[in-house]
């Protein structure tokens, strides 16, 4: 079929058909019924175009005659026949012939194929648009000589419209949408080439095409596809059934006036909508938003926007789950529904499970700190009667619970965008500090009768005995790096110690303990008074000069042993600039004590009240370098602090009679202690009477405002933690590596055969235990000790799993230091007592194991249970859990349930 008039597409191609057959194609003859009415002289790239319209021979012998510059080729159009012509001019004329302009024809010629699909030619303007996109250099020449349509469509929607692929589905399509220079150029086509391009897409990705295209054919920023399949995942959730017929009814009538969609072409358009929307996210965060929004705008227009909730997607929606969050967490903490914690639980997933909380790390956090606070207040608050009754009992706790109550409780204190969730924060802030208020006062009067009776006892460590009774005989095994963190709480000490122990470090317990006795600050708890007394090894006030000298001559570390170096302490100065290397220098060497005073945590109370600061190794100055030299040159590490400290929460400043006397939380004991304080008296308070008056509540403070502060007698304050570090198998003598030791309510509910308290009753007996003289009166103390309990009996398949002869391959196939078949037994034993899932810090609690080696130990696990690739059991790093296959491990290993 020949079109009414040439277009120069066509005899472009056409002419570019010829000049490759032949060499002689300066004049060439083209018959057209139609007329040629544009310019005669056309300039495309290098090349020129004469193009004459001739209606008689003697026409054509005029535009013969015209001469030819180099690069340009004489095209004569007409409608006569070859016989009209006369032999003299056919001679004239390249193949000395007419050419018919057959448009189809051509399309062959350019893409060197004999036959072309039917369901291109029932479209005539698709041979003028091939023809007029034709490349330089040509097409690539058609498959096996047949131009079919996936190859067409693929090439004029990729020049025409930028949408590229031969087989376009749903998701590309919707990708294609995001790129408004290619949806101009669809909505500025023809209305046949729109239709056609309909047509085929719904060929290629179904029927939803239809409709997605129709979206793009009015340039209508709220009516884009991608916040259309968005907003319809609300629309048409199946929670929403019944509730928005309304709106859903109004919707179609806005967007699909001709077809409503079926819900089958309802979940494909939202399934890839949500697909190309999630990888936004990481490609075009804005984008991502922009889009959203208008879904939600959407919702808002339809009156449906209190149901975004439903919506994994929707911005609007993950607001809502952080408000019903909030509300369901002040109504839990208005009726001390702590056994209600499930819900919040679920909340929590679905938060999680949202797609905008993908970079919300900290927001996370904070949930999950909330969940612990509301775990704690169910499972582990102690009652009034419940309270510590000795103060090495009530340090412990400090150390072993309350400093992650701390970490929590001060997480939530910064509060959420939210309004409803932020006000949740700071009711649960509220209560959980009352409580630790309680528990404070009853820790300083136990500290004081302590300290009035002589501070005597084991189960507590003086910040002055430290050095001798902890570094001086880790020194004798292996060299030691002691940091000094200045000011470091329990609960900023747990924080760091949670990213230590990911990253190749293991934490180790003292001889004939399970985890390291507290370490108890000198009074007053300040930086002149703890850290002297720390680093000299005997109770004194003092500064650096007092400190390095005393460290370096302390008569257990150094000349006793001959020809051993002295200590060495670096303060702040020492860490910044050119004499950094001399640390690092130090480190390296054969001296047996290092030792480096940080003052990260210190200085942060004096400046960052403003900031939201995540203790771990990265945030504190050069404690990634320090780890890594004490790694290099095999060198035990001792995380210590001198003293804790308190953050400002709302505290009072009371005027003293001498303000020029004390520090910030203490002060001469001058006048009678006012409510939230404590008169303390004994060898350990270092004022010249041995007597000062200090606040045990956070909430008093005698200086200007600022972030944290310290010198009182608060548990957080006066109770210092001792970490040591190893990276090597080698441990020191009678040292051992120290289990999990977060409580079991920081990590999940346990599960509903399992209680925490109140404990289930065991049998016990009881022992008469000597406490040590208090302030008044002495007392003795009933301790009940429970006796030891039968182990659990093994369930039958894992006694036959242990037995099978395919076990017993799998672990000579297994490789070295696999583990022993009463390790495969409790770790199997746990994840069948959570239904084969768990947490994998609640495993580690489990089996009693130290954070480092669990990762190790469940991939030897791995290699022996997963047969042929199945996944018998698995570590999801995502979800942060282990998961077994109960089912599958019984049919891979032929056993019995």
């Amino acid at each position: 079929m020949t079109l009414t008039a040439p277009t120069f597409s066509q005899i472009k191609a056409q002419v570019a058909t010829i000049q490759q057959k032949t060499t002689r194609a300066d004049v060439i003859g083209i018959h057209s019924r139609g007329r040629w009415s544009d310019e005669t002289r056309i300039q495309d790239g290098d090349q020129t175009y004469l193009i004459y319209q001739c209606d008689s021979p003697l026409a054509c012998r005029i535009a013969i005659r015209e001469p030819v510059p180099d690069k340009t080729t004489k095209v004569l159009i007409t409608g006569l026949e070859e016989n009209d012509l006369g032999d003299d001019l056919r001679y004239r004329l390249a193949k000395q012939r007419l050419f018919p302009l057959q448009p189809w024809q051509i399309v062959c010629s350019l893409f060197n194929a004999r036959n072309v699909d039917t369901r291109l030619t029932h479209h005539p303007w698709m041979a003028e648009a091939l023809l007029a996109l034709g490349p330089r250099h040509g097409y690539p020449p058609a498959r096996g000589g047949f131009l079919d349509a996936d190859t067409a469509w693929s090439l004029l929607l990729e020049h025409t419209i930028q949408l590229r692929g031969e087989s376009p589905d749903l998701t590309s399509l919707l990708k294609w949408s995001l790129d408004q220079t290619a949806t101009q150029h669809f909505r500025h086509q023809s209305e046949e080439f729109q239709a056609a391009t309909i047509d085929w897409l719904c060929e290629k990705a179904g029927p939803v095409a239809r409709l997605i295209l129709q979206c793009l054919q009015e340039d209508k920023p709220k009516q884009h596809p991608l916040s259309v399949g968005i907003a319809m995942l609300v629309l048409y959730h199946e929670d929403a059934r019944g509730r928005l017929e309304k709106a859903t009814g109004k919707f179609e009538g806005l967007f699909f006036p001709q077809e409503s969609p079926t819900p089958d072409q309802v979940q494909r358009w939202v399934l890839s909508a949500r697909e190309v929307v999630r990888s936004l996210q990481h490609t075009d965060l804005h984008k991502h938003h922009v889009i959203v929004r208008r879904a939600d705008d959407i919702l808002k227009e339809l009156a449906a926007a209190e149901y975004a909730r439903l919506s994994d997607t929707s911005l609007l929606g993950y607001e809502q789950r952080l408000q019903q969050f909030g509300t369901t967490l002040t109504d839990i903490l208005d009726r001390g529904a702590w056994q209600e914690v499930e819900r919040l639980q679920e909340l929590k997933a679905a938060i999680r499970s949202h797609d905008a909380s993908f970079d919300q790390t900290r927001q996370l956090e904070r949930l999950e700190m909330a969940l612990r606070l509301v775990r704690w207040l169910q499972y582990d608050k102690p009652s009034a009667a419940a309270l510590p009754q000795s103060f090495a009992t009530a340090a412990r706790y400090q150390l072993e619970t309350g400093g992650f109550v701390d970490w929590a409780r001060l997480q939530v204190r910064h509060g959420a965008e939210v309004e409803a969730l932020s006000q949740a924060y700071q009711r649960l802030f509220e209560t959980v500090t009352q409580i630790r208020e309680q528990q404070s006062e009853h820790f300083g009067t136990l500290l004081a009768e302590w300290t009035a009776s002589g501070s005597k006892g084991n189960d507590v460590l003086p910040v002055e005995q430290i050095i001798e009774q902890t570094i001086a005989p880790l020194a004798e095994s292996q060299p030691v790096l002691l940091l000094v963190i200045d000011g470091m709480s329990v609960a900023v000490c747990r924080e760091l110690l949670s990213d230590l122990t990911r990253n190749e470090w293991v934490a180790l317990a003292e001889p004939n303990q399970r985890f390291n006795r507290p370490g108890i600050a000198a009074i007053p708890s300040a930086t002149e008074f703890s850290r002297t007394s720390l680093l000299t090894g005997k109770l004194m006030q003092g500064g650096q000069h007092d400190e390095k000298k005393g460290f370096e001559n302390h008569p257990r570390l150094s000349g006793k042993t001959p020809g051993r170096e002295s200590p060495l302490l670096f303060h702040k100065a020492a860490l910044q600039g050119p004499e950094q290397s001399q640390v690092r220098k130090e480190i390296a060497s054969t001296r047996r004590v290092v030792g480096v005073v940080i003052n990260a945590v210190d200085d942060n109370l004096l400046k960052g009240e403003q900031l939201d600061t995540r203790w771990s190794r990265d945030q504190i100055q050069l404690l990634t370098s320090l780890l890594h030299d004490a790694r290099s040159a095999g060198r035990l590490v001792v995380l210590v602090s001198d003293h804790g400290h308190v953050l400002d929460c709302q505290t009072q400043n009371i005027n003293t009679p001498d303000e020029t006397a004390g520090g910030e939380r203490w002060r001469p004991a001058g006048s009678a202690p006012v409510t939230g304080e404590l008169l303390i008296s004994g060898s350990r308070v270092q004022t010249t009477d041995q007597k000062l008056i200090a606040p045990w509540s956070e909430r008093i403070r005698y200086s200007m405002k600022k972030n944290g502060y310290h010198g009182g007698l608060s548990p957080q304050e006066m109770v210092v933690p001792i970490v040591v570090l190893t990276n090597s198998d080698e441990l020191p003598p009678d040292w051992s590596e120290q289990p999990i030791d977060t409580p079991v309510w920081w990590d999940e509910l346990p599960p509903e055969h399992e209680t925490l308290v109140p404990s289930p009753p065991v049998r016990t007996r009881k022992k008469k235990v000597e406490k040590a003289p208090l302030l008044f009166k002495e007392l003795k103390e009933e301790v009940e000790t429970p006796e030891a309990s039968e182990a659990p009996e093994v369930p039958k398949w894992i006694q036959q799993l242990l037995e099978s002869p395919v076990f017993a391959d799998q672990k000579r196939l297994g490789g070295r230091r696999v583990p022993e078949d009463k390790e495969f037994s409790r770790l199997l034993q746990a994840l069948d007592r959570r239904d084969g899932t768990m947490t994998l810090r609640a495993l580690t609690r489990a089996l009693d194991a130290a954070p480092l080696r669990m990762p190790g130990f469940l991939a030897k696990v791995e290699r022996v249970l997963n047969i042929d690739g199945y996944d018998v059991i698995r570590y999801d790093e995502t979800s942060d859990t282990v998961e077994l296959q109960r089912e599958l491990l019984l049919k891979q290993y032929d056993l019995d349930d």
